[in-house]
């Protein structure tokens, strides 16, 4: 193991100083650990690292293929551009705990056992809850217990699982499960769906995401539900119940984001429409559609992560969340709206922006797979994805009645980190072949 770092343990224990270190010192060390660990992702080579025995299981710290190294390039990239975005921040608690959630991401994309995986799983949760707590005030406190206590339950279901699966089979290694789906598998199931945001267990996602602080949201919305499309790509491919559950996602989202009215809720509700284009591609599981599922998870991180930015600088600079309270500020953050409608193209999957050449592709697997009925909820599912995020939350937001709010640009971090999240939306809608060099199949 001499020759591989582990990126999870780059960010998990990069996390202990950060308390400890203050103005440009500290924000340099912040930006390093990122960039260190897409160095780290860029140069692995695939392999089995950290193998051994513990407690007469098999521990494989990491696996190292093309499907986890995907997942863990645009993982360290987002955690990058969300250092940028929060650089800002004077209180550290946030810095800490973004880390051990990001780390322990990473700990789950490259885990090959269930153990270091469920250890991983539940680092997530705690570390991920602290973002929403970090808010602080009443709506907020409850929000977090709420998701805690729901991440928990999930937690404890694939333990469960995970435990009879072992006795079941003599193995704790990870990887695709085949066979008949006994209890053992449907708890491991529940689990991972659990943290996709499958309705109905999806409530916790759009009630906790709204209460984060305006920079947790952002990490928030990149990591939980993406590790939960990546486990199902490892465990569960062309699972056909993965299928009816993703179209009852995507289209679920985008029929509440109709009624919304919180800015990030609404987002909230498309990342659960979106999600479900991973779930269903995972579902039909030929090698099409599970690049598209991968591509698709690695493409609305950077989207999905520009349009939190993008709405979090809003909520920054005039401290109002509601649409109908806002309007008008195009005129005074003609940056924010220009980056913002970036992610809104490339989420709507317009041509030369990223999410037009990663969903088509899902939705060009089931053409394949002759899944007319799957076909046609998706591409209803993506009209009407144009309607929240590129229509009516824009309107609303930046071009609306003028409130009179007296809004001014947010601090230069959070628009560098727009930025370079914009950039890499066109630039893999431009030239997507970067992209499907690095998925699991040709």
């Amino acid at each position: 193991m001499t020759d591989f770092i582990h990126p999870a343990l780059l960010f998990i224990l990069g996390a202990l100083p950060i308390p400890f270190l203050r103005g440009s010192i500290g924000k340099a060390y912040l930006l390093l650990i990122p960039t260190l660990a897409i160095l780290a992702v860029l140069t692995m080579e695939p392999g089995s690292y950290g193998e051994a025995r513990f407690i007469g299981q098999e521990i494989v710290i990491a696996k190292v293929d093309k499907l986890s190294i995907v997942f863990a390039t645009v993982f360290t990239v987002m955690a990058l551009i969300g250092t940028v975005y929060a650089l800002h921040l004077t209180r550290t608690g946030q810095h800490v705990a973004a880390f051990i959630y990001v780390g322990s991401a990473l700990g789950v994309v490259f885990a090959g056992d269930y153990l270091t995986l469920y250890l991983f799983w539940e680092g997530m949760a705690f570390a991920s809850a602290y973002l929403v707590f970090a808010q602080g005030g009443d709506k907020a406190i409850r929000a977090g217990f709420r998701y805690l206590m729901v991440h928990i339950a999930g937690g404890v279901c694939l333990l469960g699982g995970v435990v009879l699966h072992r006795l079941a089979t003599g193995s704790s290694l990870f990887g695709p499960i085949e066979g008949e789906m006994g209890v053992a598998v449907y708890l491991i199931l529940a689990g991972f769906i659990l943290n996709a945001a499958v309705p109905p267990l999806n409530a916790w996602l759009t009630d906790a995401y709204p209460e984060a602080t305006v920079t947790g949201a952002v990490f928030m919305s990149a990591f939980t539900t993406k590790t939960a499309v990546y486990v199902l790509a490892r465990a569960f491919p062309g699972t056909e119940l993965l299928v009816w559950l993703g179209i009852a996602m995507a289209l679920y989202g985008v029929i509440y984001a109709v009624l919304e009215n919180d800015c990030r809720r609404l987002l909230a509700y498309h990342i659960v429409s979106q999600v479900g284009y991973m779930v269903a591609g995972v579902g039909i599981g030929t090698e099409m559609a599970v690049n598209g599922a991968t591509s698709h998870a690695f493409a609305h991180i950077l989207y999905k992560a520009l349009l939190f930015m993008g709405a979090g600088a809003v909520i920054h600079v005039t401290g109002r969340r509601k649409l109908t309270e806002l309007g008008g500020l195009y005129k005074s953050m003609p940056l924010t709206v220009t980056l913002y409608m970036v992610g809104a193209l490339a989420i709507s999957a317009f041509p030369f922006f990223s999410g037009f050449v990663t969903k088509s592709m899902v939705v060009a697997a089931a053409g394949q797979d002759h899944r007319a009925l799957v076909v046609l909820a998706l591409t209803m599912a993506s009209s009407g994805t144009f309607l929240h995020p590129g229509l009516k939350l824009p309107y609303y937001m930046f071009f609306g009645k003028d409130q009179g709010l007296g809004a001014r640009e947010p601090p230069g971090n959070m628009l560098v980190a727009m930025g370079m999240a914009a950039v890499l939306c066109i630039a893999i809608g431009v030239f997507p072949r970067p992209l499907y060099a690095m998925l699991p199949y040709p």
